[in-house]
């Protein structure tokens, strides 16, 4: 249309020679507009099957100089939702039936705009600083020297699916056949040639082009929401500073994702549930030990989490290669710090069974003094791990209320077997699993409140009152059947509390709330 109005003049000049009115002849001019699409079908029928020349109108024509890198650039008035850019991806790139790239999603006004809404076509946004990248414990990713774009080693990946949960954009996926997680990759190898992207090239309405950007430029507002409303469901470009750039149409103040009341638990990951909560209850056991019986229960029981964690690989025997992330990753440092505790329990369990050897004692005393200090920092790094990932839920006040909790519960637990009737045992026993229930219940009247923005306490809240309160309930029930249990029946209060923490573990994964691009309804590619 403004190509008429820019003929007006011309127009008008002519009414006297030509049949009909102004009118009339802007009604003709207007039958021969067309649409993004149909012009998109136009351009592939005429030019066909050569359309080189008019794909590299969608890409630059020059390499990133200094500072700067490839970015993807979004026109949201462009941008229809045909999801023509992911079928377009996954055939490229190969697929599975159940692995998507590229995703498209809808944002919605909120409050201030009850009306408005947007679909938000993304993909990698090769982040200035990769939370996948930073997170990886064997430098299974790479950020291109020359063109920015964050890459994923295929051939490195041990499948840890730790970069899933780093990323606030749910960008890379797991392939459970493959047992490693797979990414976009901006087709830079069609770039190198010359070529659009798969999803550029798709595009029917021209919505998706690659751009230079000059790197440590602020991101459009889309990505900055949560800075002016902290508790929007958008992730923060603080975190990773991603690159895309999303142009042609302002997104109101408070906008969201349509998703965001939608209550969708997360993956379970029940290798890490027992993986987190059979450690630390064995070192719990360990510190508070003063039986060899109770020694040897807190070995076999830290040994079995030890062997969960193996299952959460898909290429377990790559993992050799940890040492790789140890300056960034802290999944690196919580296998270093696990790799120095393993022996103590071995140690501490078996010399009372052995025949007496020269520095028996003084073996027997250092194992011991090591388990409180190499305990701790195990625990540490598990609490660090989640911590790190910027989730709410996981943040290090409540995530070392949880994990510390199971430590001190097992600890005096393992002190009331050998004084049961010790009221300064049952007291600290008590206190240790009532202050872990604590912040728990305190999170749970979140829930309940009206007239309240949405914040990601308030969602898990309402997860575990919801789709997970047979869970919670369970959970409560154990917790306070091993209170009662522990000073009269303490082995037998073990595998209740136990399976107790076991049950408070799922519920720390699946009540999160995981960031990511908006309005894909379900849960994050990952196995479980």
């Amino acid at each position: 249309m403004p190509a008429t109005l820019n003929r007006l003049p011309a127009l008008k000049s002519q009414s006297s020679a030509e049949p009909g009115n102004l009118i009339d002849q802007l009604l003709a001019e207007q039958k021969k507009l067309q649409t993004p699409v149909a012009q998109f079908s136009e351009v592939h029928h005429r030019r066909a099957p050569d359309l080189a020349d008019h794909y590299r109108t969608l890409i630059p024509l020059t390499k990133p100089g200094f500072g700067e890198q490839y970015a993807f650039e979004v026109s949201l008035d462009r941008c229809t939702g045909c999801k023509a850019c992911v079928s377009a991806c996954h055939s490229l790139n190969g697929l599975d039936d159940d692995e998507v790239w590229r995703d498209v999603g809808t944002l919605l006004g909120g409050k201030s705009a009850p009306g408005w809404q947007q679909t938000i076509t993304s993909a990698c946004h090769h982040c200035e600083d990769p939370g996948c990248l930073n997170g990886c414990p064997v430098g299974a990713y790479e950020k291109d020297a020359d063109t920015g774009i964050v890459r994923h080693l295929d051939d490195q990946c041990i499948g840890c699916s730790y970069c899933i949960l780093k990323c606030p954009y749910d960008v890379p996926k797991y392939s459970k056949k493959r047992g490693i997680v797979r990414k976009c990759d901006m087709c830079h190898q069609r770039l190198a040639e010359g070529e659009a992207p798969a999803c550029v090239q798709a595009c029917p309405t021209e919505a998706i082009r690659i751009v230079k950007v000059t790197q440590g430029q602020l991101m459009p507002r889309l990505f900055e929401a949560d800075i002016e409303h902290p508790q929007s469901a958008l992730p923060s470009s603080e975190i990773t500073r991603p690159t895309t750039r999303y142009v042609g149409r302002e997104v109101p103040v408070g906008a969201g994702p349509a998703d965001q009341l939608a209550l969708i638990p997360q993956h379970a990951h029940w290798p890490l549930v027992f993986m987190l909560v059979f450690t630390q209850a064995g070192i719990g056991l360990l510190l508070g030990s003063e039986s060899t019986t109770a020694t040897l229960t807190g070995a076999l029981i830290f040994y079995a989490g030890m062997l969960a964690s193996v299952f959460h690989l898909g290429q377990p025997l790559k993992a050799w290669r940890f040492f790789i992330g140890l300056r960034t990753s802290w999944l690196s440092r919580e296998i270093l710090a696990f790799s120095l505790f393993a022996p103590l329990p071995f140690v501490l369990s078996s010399l009372p069974l052995l025949p007496d050897f020269p520095f028996k004692a003084l073996t027997s005393q250092l194992a011991a003094l090591s388990v409180l200090p190499l305990g701790i920092i195990a625990v540490f790094t598990s609490v660090m791990i989640y911590h790190d990932t910027h989730r709410a839920l996981w943040r290090f006040p409540l995530g070392a209320c949880r994990f510390f909790g199971t430590v001190a519960s097992f600890a005096a637990l393992a002190q009331l077997m050998a004084s049961p009737s010790s009221g300064l045992l049952q007291g600290f026993y008590a206190a240790a699993i009532l202050l872990k229930l604590s912040p728990e219940l305190r999170l749970l009247k979140l829930a309940k409140a009206k007239d309240v923005p949405w914040t990601a306490d308030i969602h898990g809240a309402r997860l575990q009152l919801g789709p997970l309160r047979t869970i919670l309930r369970c959970r409560l029930a154990l917790s306070l059947a091993a209170l009662v249990l522990g000073p009269f029946q303490p082995w037998l209060a073990v595998p209740i509390l136990l399976v107790a923490e076991v049950l408070e573990r799922q519920l720390f994964f699946q009540s999160v709330h995981a960031p990511k691009m908006p309005g894909n309804f379900g849960p994050q590619s990952k196995h479980g």
